[in-house]
């Protein structure tokens, strides 16, 4: 898949302490962390546009075009964002009668497979309703989906939060594949990492 080229810019008017800005495009992963409370799934809300940007800027440009997305109205920002991101909370929200399968309608059979393995989903999930799973099955299905979409620009609320060490290194392998398929990945954690491409620190 040809995934178009973005270049995201965060400024600092809507994040605790210090001026502090942020700029990412694809094929990169970033990685920012902090304490409880540091205001990391705030930022990543506020990325994805489900808070107000208060003072702060958020420009994506695409393929070379520009787009303001803290000034742009809220029709047309309905419209645009879920092309441009996908965006995985602590706690994915799911309708409750909704089987995983149809959840996960955009994933291929290939896509499927793979992911099942990856993120050690057992196959007979997908017929199970969100409100027969565990968070932790939810929030690896609610990555599952994550990546299948072809979206650009990948925001995950502490996806590692909880896993075992096995289960965290196959999250990590998705969000290499994630970077080498030219998204941008943003994530969030309480610990700095080695490997991410950014890190950007959140004071408590």
């Amino acid at each position: 898949m040809n995934r178009p080229t973005v270049q995201l810019s965060v400024y600092s008017d809507m994040l605790k302490g210090p001026a502090t800005h942020l700029v990412a495009g694809s094929g990169q992963i970033v990685h920012i962390w902090g304490a409880s409370g540091a205001g990391k799934s705030t930022l990543l809300s506020r990325i994805w546009g489900s808070r107000s940007m208060g003072g702060g800027q958020l420009r994506v440009e695409i393929d070379g075009t520009t787009l303001d997305l803290a000034g742009m109205p809220a029709a047309r920002l309905a419209f645009v964002r879920p092309r441009l991101m996908t965006y995985v909370e602590q706690r994915p929200t799911v309708l409750p009668r909704i089987r995983m399968r149809d959840w996960l309608c955009a994933c291929s059979a290939r896509q499927l497979q793979a992911g099942l393995e990856q993120l050690d989903l057992a196959s007979g999930l997908l017929q199970r309703s969100s409100s027969d799973l565990s968070g932790g099955e939810l929030q690896r299905f609610a990555l599952l989906r994550a990546f299948c979409s072809p979206a650009p620009i990948l925001l995950l609320d502490e996806p590692c939060t909880g896993l075992d060490r096995s289960r965290y290194e196959h999250v990590v392998e998705l969000l290499r594949q994630a970077k080498d398929s030219h998204r941008l990945v943003i994530y969030t954690s309480h610990a700095p990492t080695s490997w991410a491409d950014q890190e950007l620190e959140l004071p408590g």
